[in-house]
């Protein structure tokens, strides 16, 4: 197999985050996949089964650590391929399934309110083997509801 082009990279990044079972679980759907400048989004609607708080009606939290941390880890990744450099296809591809969350620290700035959420993730860092991804959930009011900041091992 030859390395892909940057577009057959953007479809097998969008195919794979496409196909993990928990982003389908809880509707999150890729927005924004910017290759040059290292930048993924994706969104999300409210739905009863996502809320934490029945009475105020408010997104559950571990929601909100999950799109930040997919969002985060799909964005080291891509930093990570990228890093890889000339190295073999092959070789990238079993690095980076092997690319698992070190640590991650979640601020919850404002109440999970609202119908629809957007999770921006951008690289901090790339090392040899770690990568550090900032990320930031706002609502459809633009209210920024939280921020992380996660430590990917490739």
């Amino acid at each position: 197999m030859t390395e892909p082009s940057p577009s057959e990279f953007r479809e097998l990044v969008r195919g794979f985050f496409e196909q993990i079972p928990f982003n389908r679980q809880i509707g999150l759907e890729m927005r924004e996949l910017d290759l040059e400048q290292l930048k993924i989004s994706a969104s999300f609607e409210l739905r009863p089964e996502l809320i934490g708080n029945i009475w105020k009606n408010i997104l559950h939290g571990g929601v909100i650590a999950t799109a930040l941390d997919t969002v985060g880890g799909l964005t080291a990744m891509v930093a990570a391929y990228q890093r890889l450099g000339d190295i073999h296809w092959r070789e990238k591809a079993d690095r980076l399934s092997k690319l698992g969350t070190v640590d991650m620290r979640v601020d919850y700035l404002k109440p999970g309110r609202g119908e629809h959420f957007l999770c921006h993730g951008s690289i901090l860092r790339t090392g040899n083997k770690l990568v550090v991804a900032r990320m930031e959930l706002v609502n459809d009011s633009d209210e920024m509801i939280a921020t992380g900041t996660a430590t990917y091992l490739y």
